[in-house]
């Protein structure tokens, strides 16, 4: 009975309920998340953090250069980080080379 008509409206009826579904704000991706999901606890949303160190000053405190080599290092787990109070994690075990570069490449972004 409803057949054609039905199906037609909706069909248009689900891309608009579809489309106010959708978030206001675009969800992080890649490197940002690999930082939410990570860092985050530790290092707070800006960066700075209450039990770890401000992320957003290594520029800072390293005469204008971001130290990319070390920071590598120290997120993959080469490097000791004392500072922390405790060890960091070793996240080279979780995430590949490439998250662990693009993760370095995002912290060079938020550098204040």
């Amino acid at each position: 009975m409803f057949g054609r008509k039905r199906n037609a409206a909706m069909a248009l009826a689900i891309p608009v309920i579809v489309g106010a579904c959708q978030p206001a704000v675009e969800p992080p991706t890649g490197a940002e998340q690999v930082y939410r999901d990570t860092c985050l606890l530790c290092h707070a949303a800006s960066g700075p953090g209450a039990s770890a160190p401000d992320l957003t000053t290594l520029s800072a405190v390293n005469g204008g250069s971001f130290p990319m080599a070390e920071v590598i290092a120290i997120i993959d787990g080469r490097a000791g980080v004392r500072a922390h109070g405790s060890p960091m994690p070793v996240w080279g075990a979780r995430h590949s080379d490439a998250e662990i570069e693009a993760l370095a490449d995002y912290l060079a972004t938020i550098q204040q």
